[in-house]
């Protein structure tokens, strides 16, 4: 993060120069556009608004400093900043509002304040998404980036790795692992094993680390505060990595009273009036898209009769909630028989038993629209864990801790997982970690924002096939 000091004043200034704007476009817009009636019989002059305009720049970008708006985050989706950016910007709106109520010495209009806060918005959206993109452009060819060394090969230290190196616009170059059980050379999870971890000093020197990343769980107190000690010594920035399946995935949590800790056993959130909830958002917004939706389907259904002989609808037993086996929908996308001689496989890239058609719905998820028939009934939800064949929860169970957990809520067309690209080929066991969590910390406005996510990612991810 120190080699990008300059990205929160470069968002700083990229937001004056919007707000700027804003303001030029809501005065325009109230004065000469809008249809509602302006007190007097001529439109005030502008020089009193351009004036204050950077004193009301200046109170948007402090209220965006001090709601941490600037602070640098990795990973962070834009849409979790978007809603920070929304919600300091209200804030704003209503400090500036109560200083114009003080001020005397002119009458501002309230509906330009209003409409420049809308296309201030706009415009900040749009740079935040240019500036991410060149950011992501410079992160993917190595410039600005941290380099990164894992210590440890526990499982969370493995996810870690993963994500890395599955998302490289994260901004972190993993230079290698140290660890004592495995040789040097030893390939692990896209990195590969460069010492034991007694060489630490002398890697972070070689190879000029500006991060490490300490992934001991088994670690004693005396070995973690040793390499603590190390890093700090060595005057270079380290993250602590608890077991990642433990702690994402936890049972316990905590509360006070009191300054007095509590600790207890964490339970879904999915029952009683937020389950109710929960099953009237799916009905309207499944009802709603099936209406909106139908011009698309009659289009599949005459693409797929045209482009390939077999059924238009595959049917597919999986299993839901409580264990209970149920029809799956989808648009066909495949030959027919497409398992007659392979039997139970997850699809594959470039998979040959794609139709021309199906290759087209899968890459945008279309084939999965009938499954808002099973919505309806009552198998699936909008969001939740994706449902598997039995064939592979029988396999899955047996191997993966918690997995059978999944089937406590309704399946979902997408969920966590999904929005973070945990789909296709990927690791079963991450999947599971990502289907828990969303379990474990359910609500209502989290299954929103998936939603959100999920229209982005129908465009990004890099795993449907």
């Amino acid at each position: 993060m120190r080699k990008n000091q300059w990205l929160p004043w470069t968002r700083a200034a990229l937001d004056v120069l919007s707000l700027l704007g804003g303001a030029v476009i809501a005065y325009n817009y109230r004065f000469h556009i809008d249809r509602i009636p302006i007190p007097g019989t001529e439109p005030p002059s502008i020089a009193p608004y351009l004036a204050a305009a950077p004193v009301v720049a200046l109170i948007f970008v402090v209220t965006f400093a001090s709601s941490g708006v600037y602070r640098i985050r990795r990973g962070r989706p834009f849409l979790d900043e978007l809603f920070s950016i929304i919600g300091a910007a209200a804030l704003a709106g209503v400090v500036t509002l109560a200083l114009m109520s003080l001020y005397r010495g002119f009458s501002y209009s309230r509906l330009v304040l209003l409409y420049l806060i809308v296309a201030s918005l706009v415009l900040i959206t749009i740079n935040r998404l240019l500036l991410r993109r060149v950011m992501s452009i410079r992160r993917r060819r190595g410039i600005g980036t941290d380099r990164v060394l894992v210590v440890g090969t526990g499982a969370g230290s493995e996810l870690l790795l993963h994500r890395m190196t599955m998302f490289p616009e994260y901004g972190y170059t993993v230079c290698g692992v140290l660890d004592d059980r495995l040789a040097v050379g030893t390939p692990f999870a896209g990195s590969q094993i460069v010492g034991p971890v007694g060489e630490l000093p002398q890697q972070v020197r070689r190879q000029q680390i500006d991060q490490v990343f300490l992934a001991l769980p088994g670690a004693s107190h005396d070995e973690m505060l040793h390499l603590i000690k190390t890093c700090d010594d060595l005057q270079v920035d380290f993250r602590m990595l608890p077991d990642v399946f433990e702690i994402i995935t936890t049972r316990v949590s905590a509360d006070v009273v009191d300054g007095i800790p509590l600790v207890g056993v964490r339970r879904s959130q999915m029952e009683g009036i937020g389950l109710a909830a929960k099953r009237l958002f799916d009905l309207v917004v499944s009802l709603t898209l099936v209406v909106v939706l139908s011009p698309i389907w009659v289009l599949l259904v005459i693409a797929i009769a045209v482009s390939s002989r077999g059924a238009i609808l595959y049917r597919q037993e999986r299993v839901g909630q409580g264990g209970r086996v149920f029809t799956l929908l989808k648009f066909r996308s495949m030959v027919a028989d497409a398992e007659a001689e392979t039997g139970p496989i997850f699809a594959a890239p470039d998979d040959a038993r794609r139709t021309p058609v199906g290759r087209f719905m899968r890459r945008l998820s279309l084939d999965e629209l009938p499954q808002l028939i099973n919505i309806i009934r009552g198998d699936m939800s909008l969001v939740g864990p994706r449902p598997e064949r039995p064939f592979f929860v029988e396999r899955f169970g047996s191997e993966i801790p918690r997995y059978l957990e999944r089937h406590q809520v309704r399946p979902g067309v997408t969920g966590w997982a999904q929005v973070n690209d945990l789909r296709g080929g990927t690791s079963i066991a991450d999947r599971t970690i990502y289907d828990i969590y969303y379990i474990e910390n359910w609500s209502l406005s989290f299954d929103i924002k998936i939603l959100l996510l999920t229209i982005g990612r129908v465009f990004l991810h890099s795993h449907a096939y």
